[in-house]
């Protein structure tokens, strides 16, 4: 548990330090290209939830942001690392990824969003930070372990079960 708290806390002053780090070096909504079609940064406003959206619902996003760290904190203080790492990992990057953008909401009523990267499918337009790669890379684990892990291991026992 104290190594997951660790990397919590690793993960959102990274966040933190980061989108203060552009922050300083970039006037509101100024943008400069680093790689043609490839990587933008900025310093964006961001009113609403991950990649820009329901904008303007501070009252709801504070809400669900309690109860999304009470139930991740539930789901991490109730895992089992020895057994379920991949699992485990999960929740400790959902909490972070929640925290960083929670902690901007909370101290400044927006999230400071800094990264575009055109390329990508679907979210190319979109402007993130790392607090929403941290909570995507959670869902990703989180979703490894329930539909890729947990059905190995049911069909590993099950195997074994028939062998017996």
């Amino acid at each position: 548990m104290i190594l997951s708290i660790a990397l919590i806390v690793f993960l959102v002053l990274l966040d933190f330090g980061i989108k203060r780090y552009f922050v300083s070096i970039f006037e509101l909504n100024e943008t400069k290209v680093i790689i043609e079609g490839v990587l933008k940064f900025s310093n964006t406003r961001n009113y609403g939830a991950s990649f820009g959206m329901l904008q303007g619902q501070s009252v709801f996003f504070f809400i669900v942001t309690l109860i999304a760290l009470g139930a991740f904190g539930y789901f991490l203080a109730t895992s089992n690392f020895k057994t379920k790492k991949v699992y485990t990992l999960s929740f400790v990057f959902l909490i972070a990824g929640t925290l960083g953008n929670g902690i901007d909401r909370l101290l400044l009523g927006y999230v400071i969003d800094y990264c575009q990267m055109p390329f990508l499918p679907i979210v190319g337009n979109t402007i993130f930070n790392l607090a929403d790669v941290i909570l995507i890379t959670g869902i990703v684990l989180l979703f490894v372990d329930v539909m890729i892990l947990d059905t190995l291991k049911k069909k590993k026992k099950q195997e074994t079960e028939e062998h017996e």
